[in-house]
């Protein structure tokens, strides 16, 4: 891993990936993956389906043993809403339900190629099914910090994993700051701060450029919590530009749930860095972030791509919900908020869109048949 190196966004400070790391020790700041290459345009009808097929554009070593389920080489379906022609990337069609099992292989693979023997997590429940399933994989024991609202599916199918689940009274900030103070203990495998786990999200923008036949969406729709999702997919379509692999970068809307809106805010005042809102309760929790600590990078996308942020209320995601599963795909409610937001959009925006479904219905039937009979 010599070539690859983490560099602080902040102060530039670099620090080798071997490092027990996952933000900057001098000012606190995110990190980023220095040095990753792109795959060989020439070679991938050549290779497997799945995220591995552009391992290059990790930075993990060729040789690096891969800690892998079959993940990614999730399809694109298109249903009319409205009257228009959408398409939807159905990334929720993961081994654990959700598309965080991307950046679960690629983390999960460097810890094990470091020796790694524990790892801890915070997630409002994907992220850390994908870390606890991983972990097994790979025969490293996991601790998940959830939140108390946590569904109890999410729960039992992380504790499934043979993960420890510890719950967290409280905000979902409370819940990642008791996940920091464990990661003093071991190595903190987060989807909220390590660029493993972003760089692992950029193989979702490959397989549209790829689905594609090397076009690229005028916008993609992607829901936003932490953002590294959003974070990811544009790093994806980045390298494609800099490559001469696509012409152009789409543009990007990241949706927020109303009752929790960092971003969103932030974004409207025109700041670079989250803004510091109370949170509410909402039907969807995984993007219920309050303070996203990689948000300056999400921003900073959002902007180069002429995009923008949407926020959508508990009714409109629901509504949405009932739309995509009447249209045969049941996701949960954080996923449905991208309908709910590209219904906001304005025509322009609307035209040649593809919307990315982050996690299955299946996680979340309790909470819609809660609705269905309130």
């Amino acid at each position: 891993m010599a070539s690859v190196k983490y560099r602080c966004a902040a102060c530039g400070g670099e620090y080798p990936v071997d490092a027990p790391v996952f933000r900057c020790a001098a000012c606190g700041g995110f990190l980023e993956v220095d040095g990753a290459g792109i795959f060989p345009r020439s070679e991938l009808k050549n290779r497997g389906r799945g995220i591995w097929r552009y391992f290059e554009a990790f930075g993990l070593p060729a040789g690096a043993v891969r800690v892998s389920m079959g993940e990614g080489g999730t399809p694109v379906v298109t249903r009319r809403f409205d009257g228009e022609s959408l398409r939807l990337k159905l990334d929720f069609m993961q081994p654990t339900g959700s598309f965080k099992d991307r950046g679960a292989s690629v983390l999960l693979s460097l810890a094990s190629n470091l020796g790694v023997k524990e790892v801890c997590e915070d997630s409002s429940g994907n992220a850390g099914a994908a870390v606890s399933a991983y972990g097994a994989a790979a025969g490293i024991r996991c601790a998940i910090f959830v939140p108390g609202y946590t569904p109890e599916d999410k729960v039992t199918q992380i504790r499934m994993y043979g993960a420890e689940v510890i719950k967290v009274e409280g905000t979902r900030q409370d819940t990642n700051e008791a996940a920091v103070k464990r990661a003093g203990e071991c190595f903190y495998a987060s989807h909220l701060w390590h660029p493993f786990f972003t760089a692992g999200l950029k193989s979702a923008a490959y397989e549209i450029w790829e689905a594609a036949d090397g076009e690229v969406p005028d916008t993609v729709v992607v829901p936003v919590g932490s953002g590294g999702f959003l974070e990811g997919l544009y790093l994806g379509f980045d390298s494609l530009v800099r490559a001469g692999y696509a012409d152009r970068m789409p543009r990007m809307i990241g949706v927020q749930s109303a009752a929790c809106t960092p971003i969103h805010t932030a974004f409207i005042q025109k700041r670079d860095d989250y803004a510091d809102i109370e949170a509410g309760v909402t039907v969807a929790e995984g993007i219920a972030v309050q303070r996203p600590p990689r948000s300056r990078a999400v921003l900073s996308a959002i902007a180069k791509s002429g995009g923008r942020t949407v926020a959508v209320d508990d009714g409109e995601i629901m509504e949405a919900a009932r739309r995509l599963s009447g249209s045969g795909i049941y996701v949960e409610p954080t996923s449905a908020s991208t309908l709910a937001g590209w219904l906001k959009l304005d025509p322009v925006e609307r035209r040649n869109a593809l919307l990315v479904l982050t996690g299955s219905g299946l996680k979340a039937t309790g909470r819609y048949g809660h609705a269905g009979s309130a």
